[in-house]
């Protein structure tokens, strides 16, 4: 019975960590692209420097995927809206069902929160010129010239959650096998 109990607490304490993280992430992005929206657009070239000339808040609207691999969904924009469902009820049943520790929960609650932000932007955020459109704002520039694409909060929730899974799966490796650890390389 003691065991059940702590089995059941440790799945509370999962699911509560994915669905904390899926809310505070989803509901961060969403409230900064608003920010981002009612505050870059009326500024010229819709930025703002924050630390010259590495950091640059740029308001632009992403129609596509990520990169601009496709520049413009139009229609298909649901296909992939219902994809990104999908991946936040597959991250829950990952948690739910698996035997995935709470890091791992964090981490599938911090890519579910990135999916909901930018998945709400795909489906339903109204762009200039028609459409819809995901929010970027976040300008990285490089010192040696160039920049980083422009992304959003949703974006580093995705990247982080991912580095948050790998360092579980590292951790889980070395907890299993201490030895291997240690071991050298022949």
């Amino acid at each position: 019975m003691v065991a059940r109990m702590t089995s059941s607490r440790a799945l509370a304490v999962r699911i509560g960590s994915f669905l904390a993280m899926s809310v505070l992430g989803g509901g961060c992005d969403l409230r900064t692209k608003q920010w981002a929206e009612d505050h870059l657009s009326d500024l010229p070239r819709m930025s703002m420097r924050v630390i010259d000339p590495w950091l640059e808040l740029a308001l632009s609207y992403n129609r596509g995927t990520a990169f601009s691999v496709v520049p413009d969904l139009d229609q298909a924009r649901w296909v992939f809206g219902v994809f990104g469902v999908l991946v936040v009820i597959g991250l829950f049943v990952y948690v739910a069902r698996g035997k995935a520790h709470w890091l791992d929960a964090v981490a599938a609650g911090t890519i579910a929160g990135g999916a909901i932000g930018n998945g709400f932007d795909r489906l339903f955020r109204a762009a200039p010129g028609g459409g819809t459109g995901v929010v970027d704002f976040i300008k990285v520039s490089f010192p040696w010239g160039g920049s980083w694409p422009t992304f959003n909060v949703a974006d580093a929730l995705v990247a982080v959650g991912v580095a948050l899974l790998l360092v579980s799966q590292q951790l889980e490796r070395r907890r299993r096998d201490p030895g291997a650890a240690r071991a050298a390389p022949e």
